[in-house]
């Protein structure tokens, strides 16, 4: 089976139950190896390679990504991070003084801190749980709301959100909508078009196994066409390298304002097109083994602060001390997080059932 095989292809599974998928992935052999082909060419030769890699307006990057969740290439844009790319979307909205960004208690913070900046914005920091958020938030949206800042996946209790629930709405009064898919992209299956978002961001070092420094922004056509930043990147006629002139690029590229990672984001590539390739058996074995975790912590007796029905790769387990405890796991090579009010355990494609059988055991071992 594909995971099996791949499971090969992870050094770190030889040394550690590795569950922290949601935190960083650690590096399969054929994102690094991408990664590294493009490192040795420069090695050889300099700018030739560099030249060679970008002819195409990094278009085969781009394309990768975009099969990736359903998107044109040309509504792709590379970023270094998930900030970098709400900022430019919380930065490149015109706002009145009435205006109002909708948001929530269980984001990660960036998410909501680029809206921070802006002094006239209303904040709508909404509190909510993982069984009540999308109705909270449908609430607290009305015709002076301009935007939606959510992440499809929460970091800290693993809910899944129905996005389209809230985008229905959000459409009736005319609100856009920007998606953190941070915690989804390479977990399970997304479409953007179907989704009906404006935006969406990710970094690539999570569940799409990809090195640090990676990352793209989904801009749905016809919005920010001009962002609120400009670099040397954003001129059409970049290379001129003319300060005097300046005739602002209308691709992808107007949005990244300078020299990106090419290295991290060739590796983000290769993973989008081997997850593309296998995206139906990935997303049912994430979801099969978030499951089988559930099931094990509540035959335990834990409280699983993660909704079974509205799960992606995340687990949430509640216990006391949850820091203390992730690190007595760590110095058993069980790698975990404390997030929130418990233990997250976050599963990809490749881990087995008998990792997961082993974590839940251990962690119940110590709080007894």
């Amino acid at each position: 089976m594909f995971w099996e095989d791949f499971r090969e292809l992870v050094p770190a599974t030889k040394n550690y139950i590795y569950l922290n998928h949601a935190a960083l992935s650690p590096t399969p052999l054929p994102i690094l190896y991408e990664t590294f082909r493009y490192l040795y060419e420069v090695s050889k030769s300099g700018t030739i390679a560099d030249n060679e890699e970008q002819k195409d307006e990094l278009f085969h990057i781009r394309k990768n990504i975009s099969n990736l969740i359903k998107a044109d290439p040309l509504e792709i844009s590379l970023i270094p991070n998930t900030s970098f790319g709400i900022n430019e979307v919380a930065h490149g909205i015109e706002y009145d003084d009435k205006s109002n960004v909708v948001t929530d208690s269980l984001e990660f913070p960036a998410t909501v801190y680029p809206f921070l900046k802006i002094k006239k914005l209303e904040k709508r920091i909404v509190n909510a749980s993982p069984y009540d958020i999308e109705d909270k938030i449908i609430e607290n949206i009305d015709e002076n709301t301009k935007i939606v800042s959510i992440s499809h996946v929460s970091f800290n209790t693993g809910v899944r959100i129905d996005v389209q629930k809230i985008v229905t709405k959000a459409k009736k009064v005319g609100a856009l909508v920007l998606l953190d898919i941070i915690q989804s992209a390479g977990a399970i299956k997304i479409n953007v078009k179907d989704l009906g978002i404006d935006f969406a961001v990710a970094g690539g070092y999570k569940w799409l196994m990809s090195p640090q420094g990676s990352g793209f922004m989904y801009i749905r056509k016809g919005l920010l066409e001009d962002p609120p930043f400009y670099g040397w990147k954003s001129a059409k006629n970049y290379l001129d390298f003319d300060p005097t002139k300046f005739e602002l690029e209308k691709g992808p590229r107007r949005i990244e304002i300078g020299t990106i990672d090419i290295a991290a984001n060739l590796g983000l590539s290769k993973s989008a097109e081997i997850i593309s390739s296998h995206e139906d058996e990935i997303e049912k074995r994430v979801l099969q083994l978030s499951a089988y975790a559930i099931d094990l912590a509540e035959d335990k007796k834990f409280e699983v602060i993660t909704p079974k029905e509205k799960r992606a790769g995340i687990v949430v387990i509640k216990v006391k001390k949850p820091k203390e405890i992730t690190s007595r796991l760590a110095q058993r090579n069980i790698i975990v997080s404390p997030r929130g009010e418990g233990i997250r355990i976050s599963t990809h494609f490749y881990n087995t059932e008998e990792e997961i059988e082993k974590t839940i055991n251990s962690i119940s071992q110590e709080v007894s």
